[in-house]
């Protein structure tokens, strides 16, 4: 790749930056990780949580901005609540001016213009909140038999599960003037139970969907085949604009 790229990487409900720090060692050094941090999350766990999607599209979008100046390639990826975090942060750069990223990486999460099967876990009482929570995977186990995790991070889940099942999605006006990428985990129910070529009703450009093994946290229990993706993806994508330019 010829330009330095940097990739913004937005968690999932519960998750933190962290996630994505163990990236950087397979990532091209060519691919500049910026792994984002939400109010109230990971190191910024002393700020007040926020359960509304407006105020974290505009926390994201400040945080992009100030991060990616007018020459600057940039992508984004985000993973399940991240990917509906990435869509809204992606209208919102681009009416506040930003340039579009080179690409963006839905990841683990069915097109936000679907509302089927809406759920309300976020109202459950705590042990059938967590309960909930837990069949999706990921480390819920180990924090459940923590009592001090367990209340540091019941507020977290939370409130990232209101903002996810209390979006309203309201149509865009215009694609995505990027090509897009969607990747999902083979075992993940998410991926079973929807339709994923949905993306592509947003997809200005090329959709491209892409099947890994694992279930919803594919992206922490089997990250290098998506690391393979994103460093493939965007070496393509360089290559098509330094011909184009």
């Amino acid at each position: 790749m010829g330009n330095e790229i940097k990739l913004f990487c937005i968690p999932y409900s519960g998750g933190s930056a962290e996630v994505y720090r163990k990236w950087s060692k397979s990532l091209s050094s060519d691919i500049q990780l910026f792994p984002v941090e939400l109010p109230g999350h990971g190191k910024r766990i002393f700020e007040p949580l926020r359960d509304d999607i407006d105020t974290i599209v505009e926390d994201i979008t400040a945080t992009i901005a100030s991060n990616v100046a007018s020459n600057d390639d940039y992508a984004i990826f985000g993973h399940s609540l991240g990917s509906l975090l990435t869509f809204e942060t992606y209208y919102k750069l681009i009416e506040n001016g930003v340039h579009k990223p080179q690409h963006i990486f839905f990841s683990g999460r069915n097109a936000p213009q679907n509302k089927h099967n809406q759920t309300s876990i976020h109202r459950l009482p705590d042990e059938q909140f967590l309960h909930a929570v837990m069949s999706y995977g990921g480390s819920t186990h180990e924090i459940i038999k923590n009592p001090e995790l367990l209340d540091l991070f019941l507020p977290i889940l939370r409130a990232d599960f209101k903002i996810s099942e209390t979006y309203c999605y309201q149509e865009k006006k215009d694609k995505i003037a990027c090509d897009i990428t969607i990747i999902n985990g083979r075992n993940d129910r998410s991926a079973i139970i929807y339709d994923m070529s949905e993306w592509k009703y947003y997809a200005g450009g090329a959709a491209t969907f892409h099947t890994v093994d694992g279930g919803h946290f594919f992206i922490t229990e089997n990250y290098e085949p998506v690391v393979d993706i994103i460093k493939q993806t965007l070496t393509i994508s360089d290559k098509i604009l330094e011909t184009q330019g």
